[in-house]
C-alpha cells in the first residue's frame, strides 16, 4: 500500500473516507464552508493485478495411485489483498483516531469493501464512525465530491 498525505489535518477533525479495494482517499471538512480538503490517498495495485501475477504457485496436487486430485486455496488471491488493504487502511484510520485527529467519520466504500474494512476498524474508529455508505466515489472531484457526500451523510457533526 503507497500513502501519500497531501496536507496536515486542521483541527476540526471532522472525515471523510472514500474508498474501494484498490484505492482511498481521506479528506477533511472545513467548519466554515463544509468543503472537502484532501489530507491523504492510498494506493494498492496488487487488488489490481491478475490472479495469475499475485501468486508465484499454482494450485497443489495429490497423487494416490492412478488418480490424482488439486487443491484449490480457500481464499482467492485477490480477496487476500482486498482484505489486506482493508486492514492497512483501517489500521492507519486507527491511530489517526487514537492520535486524536479525528472527531466524526464518514465511510463512504464500494459495497464488498466496505464489508471488509468495517470489520478490519478498532474500537476508536468506530467510536467516532458517524455514518458508512455502500458506494463507491473514488472517481468523483471537486465540486460533485462534495455535493454527493453532503447528500449522502450530511455534515457529520
Amino acid at each position: 500500500m503507497t500513502e501519500r498525505r497531501l496536507t496536515k489535518p486542521e483541527n476540526h477533525h471532522n472525515w471523510v473516507v472514500v474508498a474501494n479495494s484498490a484505492r482511498a482517499r481521506c479528506f477533511e471538512r472545513d467548519p466554515a464552508n463544509g468543503a472537502l480538503r484532501e489530507i491523504c490517498r492510498f494506493v494498492h495495485p496488487a487488488s489490481r493485478q491478475k490472479g495469475s501475477e499475485l501468486s508465484g504457485d499454482r494450485d497443489g496436487k495429490a497423487r494416490k495411485g492412478q488418480s490424482s486430485t488439486s487443491f484449490v486455496p480457500h481464499t482467492d488471491h485477490h480477496e487476500r489483498e482486498h482484505h489486506a488493504f482493508a486492514a492497512e487502511l483501517a489500521h492507519h484510520l486507527e491511530a489517526e483516531c487514537l492520535a486524536h485527529h479525528v472527531d466524526h467519520l464518514a465511510v463512504l466504500a464500494s459495497p464488498p469493501f466496505l464489508g471488509e474494512l468495517r470489520a478490519e476498524l478498532g474500537p476508536a474508529t468506530q467510536r467516532v464512525l458517524a455514518a458508512s455508505v455502500a458506494l463507491d466515489l473514488t472517481t468523483c472531484q471537486g465540486r460533485d465530491l462534495e455535493q454527493r457526500v453532503t447528500q449522502l451523510v450530511g455534515s457529520i457533526h
